[in-house]
């Protein structure tokens, strides 16, 4: 599938024709965002204690720290006493993933031909709710649709470990301990306030629960009760759910009638350093020779919305301007991928145009520590990546480009297994 969540055709003189479906894919995985470890201490007391011991003791700290900060007795050793390790929690929380997707394998998995009928018929299913929830958060239904899309299969998975355990887990130990405390509080916050019960907190290993996938403090902060029942129901109830999504995504800055983005194509000499931030208006875009990959003119009213512009797929593979709801969406999960995915499924659930450029497909991911290699490489090379830790961010980018430019390169910052056997001399 091809396609992508494009201008609203009133910002265009004339409108695009309707987009392919693809076919079917697995639910696809976005790319982890980058998280900085907690600091984590080990307390001599703890040394040659068992896991079990040092989690039992953990747990008896935990419910006096709790109950200090008010939460009740009660409630608090009811959920933290029959708390137990989680070993798959930890075991992907430790590791690395060595690859990480490309752009276009995560989108075209979004945009599945399964998942876009699914999402279709869920829209009309629910689509006297989907036009309460638009109305009163004015976020389109097709972009609720795909969120419920990319986290649950459309509430089908929606995950099968007990949160409590899961973010007792990571409390006790690892890299996420501030996060996993923080959460778990937010968990005694729901239950104190009786909106869901303690037989509902089952989810994702890392923590995430319901059709549209809340951490417990996005639950806390931003679960509506859309029904009036009393019970904020994001597991089976998709009113709850989407109206959460929707309030979490309005409360986070949605621009009601404005683009997600929009394809574009460039000058044959481009100065690819703007793909990394820079916010322009689309009148300045222009001004550099950023046009709708259609060709046809911005209409009169788009040319002071400010945008960036990507190009995940480097100078060979398509370009985008990305607008504040991109920036919204990100709050979701910080992730391009993700975010792209969102929108191409949105653009297909509503039949709109798609993408006109071919990613280039024969491009090889590297590994993470080939990564790591690239940027010790280049920083010896004197192309400074500002550290070694496998995530090409806009430091490496800049490092890439340098080293492309000074080799005669197109200097688009995106790297590859061919461009990587270059740098590193193989």
């Amino acid at each position: 599938m091809k396609t992508v969540l494009l201008l609203p055709a009133a910002l265009f003189l004339a409108s695009c024709a309707n987009a392919p479906i693809a076919k079917a894919e697995p639910v696809p995985v976005p790319e982890a965002a980058a998280e900085a470890p907690d600091q984590i201490t080990t307390a001599p007391r703890t040394l040659g204690l068992t896991q079990e011991q040092r989690f039992a003791l953990w747990k008896t700290e935990f419910v006096q720290d709790a109950i200090a900060k008010n939460y009740a007795p009660d409630l608090v050793r009811s959920v933290i006493a029959p708390a137990k390790i989680n070993p798959l929690a930890l075991e992907r929380d430790a590791n690395q993933p060595e690859f990480t997707k490309p752009v276009w394998s995560y989108v075209d998995g979004a945009a599945s031909a399964a998942r876009i009928s699914s999402g279709q018929d869920k829209m009309t299913e629910v689509d006297s709710v989907l036009d309460t929830i638009e109305g009163k958060y004015r976020v389109p239904r097709e972009v609720l649709t795909a969120i419920w899309g990319l986290e649950t299969s459309y509430g089908r998975i929606l995950g099968k470990h007990d949160i409590v355990d899961s973010l007792s887990t990571f409390a006790f130990e690892g890299r996420r301990q501030k996060f996993g405390t923080n959460q778990l509080y937010a968990l005694l916050d729901l239950l104190a306030s009786g909106e869901v019960r303690r037989e509902q907190l089952i989810g994702a290993w890392a923590g995430a629960m319901g059709m549209t996938q809340f951490i417990p403090t996005t639950f806390r902060d931003y679960a509506v009760d859309l029904d009036g029942n009393g019970n904020k129901d994001l597991w089976t109830d998709p009113g709850d759910a989407l109206a959460s999504a929707a309030n979490y995504i309005s409360r986070s800055g949605w621009r009601a009638g404005e683009p997600v983005m929009t394809e574009v194509k460039l000058p044959t000499s481009f100065d690819y350093s703007v793909t990394d931030g820079s916010k322009k208006t689309i009148n300045d875009w222009t001004a550099i020779g950023v046009e709708p990959i259609s060709g046809r003119r911005w209409s009169g009213g788009a040319g002071f919305l400010e945008a960036k512009l990507i190009a995940p797929g480097g100078s060979r593979g398509p370009k985008f301007l990305t607008f504040k709801n991109f920036d919204v969406l990100k709050r979701y999960n910080n992730s391009t991928s993700y975010v792209m995915g969102i929108s191409v499924l949105a653009d297909a659930l509503e039949r709109k145009p798609g993408i006109q450029t071919d990613w280039p497909r024969d491009d090889v991911a590297i590994s993470f520590e080939d990564k790591k290699a690239m940027q010790q490489k280049l920083t010896d090379l004197g192309y400074s990546t500002g550290g070694v830790d496998g995530r090409i961010g806009p430091n490496s980018r800049k490092a890439i480009r340098a080293w492309q430019a000074a080799n005669g390169l197109t200097a688009d910052g995106y790297i590859e297994q061919r461009l990587f056997k270059r740098i590193m001399g193989r």
